[in-house]
């Protein structure tokens, strides 16, 4: 609960015209960040500070963020970026602190242009997600040996992350089907014994964020005082 500022990560906005100026600091929990643009960013601040931060992203400005490690990143979300909000109500304080996740167009329409965006390098996860989002017929049981191709291929890139392990897989629906056509002709993957559907574990939105920890809370409360 103390030092709360080495756990979380500094997001800014920056901006001077002819006539006025601001600069606005957030907290963040957590963002992903491609080369060239940002696909999701946690961030958590007064009513003021989001309103700007919220503008910023709306109007396609670019943030900055500066990690705990002194590492500096620009975070563009890109035009057409979609936003979440929420309040984080906290003992003592007047007044909740605002929570937004904000997430690029990309990753909203994840896999369309080729892409599949994963927030953690994790092989069930990472499976069930490329499966999913291209439309293909699979088995859980196939993850190990699909996420191995994968890598083995140099299709799976991991990005920048802050709080999460993102990587980005770029697989196309008749590559994927191809191989698992191959590898179940040759007997290295099997159908399910009984016919019926196949139960993938389910992911909601506090599993692809998952990593905070539990006095989250509390440490936002250390950061505000």
């Amino acid at each position: 609960m103390h030092n709360a500022h080495h756990r979380l990560a500094v997001v800014r906005y920056t901006h001077t015209s002819k006539n006025w100026s601001t600069d606005v600091s957030v907290w963040s929990d957590r963002f992903a960040a491609a080369p060239t643009q940002a696909q999701m960013r946690s961030v958590f601040g007064n009513s003021t500070e989001m309103a700007a931060i919220s503008g910023a992203v709306s109007n396609g400005s670019p943030l900055h963020a500066v990690c705990p490690d002194g590492t500096r990143l620009q975070l563009f979300l890109g035009q057409k970026a979609t936003s979440y909000r929420s309040q984080i109500n906290i003992d003592g304080r007047a007044r909740p602190i605002q929570h937004m996740l904000f997430f690029s167009q990309e990753i909203m329409q994840n896999g369309m242009n080729g892409t599949v965006y994963v927030l953690h390098d994790n092989t069930d996860l990472i499976w069930a997600t490329v499966v999913s989002f291209l439309g293909l017929p699979a088995c859980p049981e196939w993850a190990f040996a699909g996420v191995r191709m994968l890598r083995a291929g140099g299709k799976i890139k991991s990005i920048a992350g802050f709080g999460c392990t993102p990587v980005a897989v770029t697989v196309d629906r008749q590559t994927l089907l191809a191989w698992m056509g191959e590898q179940v002709r040759y007997s290295n993957l099997h159908f399910p014994e009984k016919n019926g559907p196949i139960g993938f574990q389910a992911y909601g939105i506090s599993d692809i964020l998952a990593g905070p920890p539990p006095s989250l809370a509390d440490e936002l409360a250390q950061a505000f005082r």
